[in-house]
């Protein structure tokens, strides 16, 4: 029952990322990527999960404080060559989990298309952790994910991917940590 109301909400919260207006509440960076030297676009939404409503923390110190003030918000990340999904969730409180004992529970979904634009083809990982300002995160956990229909590809991606294991994990936790170390939950915000 409760993995269906996940589900439910999983869904839910992807509908507004994918049907809202891009105008409204969306962070959209350009990225240039190192390997090829083009210009990609990323859209970013910020979602609390208790109302379902889009928040938009780096320009709204309002948004800010709610989402530091939730127990649980996501965070999605897309553009044409991957998609991400961070659920941050603290019983206490995001930033008073962050800033305390509790930790905040973090986990980042992402995948990877093979190629661009096609979501039906995918690698990438689930990538989990509990986070605090002041030490080290504990509890770190990876799941590889790999939805490829040709073998020798999916082979040689596997390889690839396995030996940079140790840097997925630890840039998705950093990266996890950073949002809510300089953004949500800086101080001086709540």
């Amino acid at each position: 029952m409760y993995h269906r109301k996940q589900l439910k909400d999983y869904f839910l919260s992807l509908s507004i990322l994918l049907f809202s207006s891009l105008s409204a509440h969306v962070s959209a960076e350009r990225v240039a990527d190192e390997t090829d030297g083009r210009i990609h676009s990323n859209v970013v939404r910020y979602v609390e999960m208790t109302e379902q409503r889009t928040l938009a923390p780096d320009t709204s110190t309002q948004d800010a404080k709610d989402l530091g003030n939730s127990i649980e918000f996501e965070v999605y990340t897309v553009n044409e060559e991957s998609a991400s999904r961070s659920v941050y969730l603290s019983a206490a409180g995001i930033c008073r989990g962050f800033d305390g004992d509790y930790g905040v529970d973090f986990t980042n979904f992402t995948n990877h298309y093979i190629n661009q634009g096609d979501d039906s083809q995918y690698y990438g990982g689930i990538t989990g952790a509990s986070i605090y300002r002041e030490r080290g995160s504990d509890n770190m956990q990876y799941v590889p994910v790999y939805a490829i229909k040709n073998p020798q590809l999916e082979q040689e991606i596997r390889q690839r991917e396995m030996t940079k294991t140790k840097d997925i994990v630890k840039d998705n936790v950093y990266s996890g940590k950073e949002l809510l170390d300089k953004t949500i939950c800086k101080p001086g915000k709540k």
